[in-house]
């Protein structure tokens, strides 16, 4: 019994010692990012890690200046394409859950099958229909595609919940004479708002975050988005300062709406995660 505790405690010590290494290496670049956004050019050079006093907040009202015409277009974008992933991705999942039709499971293998193409396999093809259709420096042109490459997991992971939605319910609406669309809307997505939080939560933080795709598809400055804007500016800043510190400021700025929706959201998110994964 001594030697199972005590192995037992060795194995907890060294699960520890890995988790706390696995967070240092998370958190120590985004320690990094915030200390340095405070820093004018000569304390970035000469005290790189240290945090020095009084901070300097010129950095962020520079690093404003810049991005904060992108700031709009960037919400617009994520806030669509979110939308989108979610109404079409439970449409289609309550579908396939609830009715019957020839050749469903097959249907649903095949929508399956598309998360095992690499996104990069696309690119070409889609910028190829984008520029057919005229989409090419429209917003349009961003977020139809981002909406139809998120369906597979997005059906997935919601008609995993649905198949564990009561079904007596359903009898129970059929026999007081609800129609598919009252089923849908007043039975699955009201009892599915974890998972779909959870699926509304990380749809946002991918279309807030991406940036090949914009960046082949807006061209015009006016509708470029935050991750484009930034990643020019920094360039550009470095070339000629070589400092970090106000791009920096930029990156904390562009996170900060993600964090606080992270932090309004996570009870929500963790229990569509953990719900999910009882299903599965």
């Amino acid at each position: 019994m001594k030697l199972q505790k005590k192995k037992s405690s060795i194995g907890q010590w060294i699960c520890h010692i890995i988790l706390l290494i696995l967070l240092f290496l998370v958190m120590f670049p985004i320690f990094l990012m915030i200390i340095k956004s405070f820093k004018t050019i000569e304390q970035e050079i000469h005290n790189p890690f240290a945090v020095t006093v009084p901070f300097y907040f010129k950095n962020y009202s520079l690093a404003w200046k810049y991005i904060s015409g992108y700031i709009l277009n960037t919400v617009l974008i994520a806030v669509l394409c979110t939308l989108g992933i979610v109404t079409v991705s439970s449409s289609m999942a309550y579908g396939f859950t609830r009715y019957q039709f020839p050749f469903k499971n097959v249907l649903f293998m095949l929508v399956l099958s598309l998360m095992m193409i690499p996104a990069v396999l696309t690119l070409v093809p889609q910028y190829c229909m984008v520029k057919d259709f005229g989409l090419i420096n429209t917003r349009l042109g961003v977020i139809l595609p981002t909406i139809a490459g998120s369906l597979p997991f997005g059906t997935f992971l919601l008609k995993t919940f649905f198949s564990g939605l009561p079904g007596d319910l359903f009898e129970a609406a059929d026999i007081d004479g609800a129609n598919s669309i009252t089923k849908f809307s007043k039975i699955a997505l009201p009892l599915s708002t974890p998972i779909l939080a959870t699926l509304g939560l990380t749809s946002f933080l991918n279309s807030w975050n991406d940036l090949i795709w914009p960046q082949l598809v807006l061209r015009k400055e006016s509708l470029q988005t935050l991750t484009i804007a930034m990643t020019s500016f920094t360039t550009n800043y470095y070339s000629t300062t070589h400092s970090y510190a106000v791009p920096l400021a930029g990156y904390v700025i562009a996170s900060a709406p993600l964090i606080i929706l992270f932090m309004l959201t996570s009870k929500q998110f963790i229990r569509g995660l953990t719900s999910g994964a009882i299903k599965m």
